[in-house]
């Protein structure tokens, strides 16, 4: 394992730095859905799209064999976005 530059005392790929990736990568996706539908611009539903799938794969990287309620909570709100951004390019 390498050490995480930011914190030396995390390891770069310790699971507590893949949820925070994870978190932050569903936290930057909400915000591009929200820029999106307040915008309605192509691009930027795309760009959101992209985002949603990305804060998807950094909670599967970093789920576990035990359920952490936090990564739980992170899944909620994305598909809270997913749904949101849907229903906005469904009505354009």
């Amino acid at each position: 394992m390498t050490q995480n530059p930011k914190n030396p005392h995390l390891q770069a790929d310790s699971v507590f730095t893949k949820i925070e990736n994870a978190h932050l990568a569903v936290e930057s996706a909400k915000k591009m859905v929200a820029a999106a539908t307040m915008s309605l611009d192509e691009h930027a539903f795309v760009h959101a799209k992209q985002a949603i799938e990305n804060a998807k794969e950094a909670i599967t990287r970093a789920k576990t064999s035990t359920q952490d309620p936090f990564l739980l909570q992170c899944e909620k709100e994305l598909a809270d976005a997913h749904h949101q951004l849907t229903e906005t390019m469904n009505h354009m």
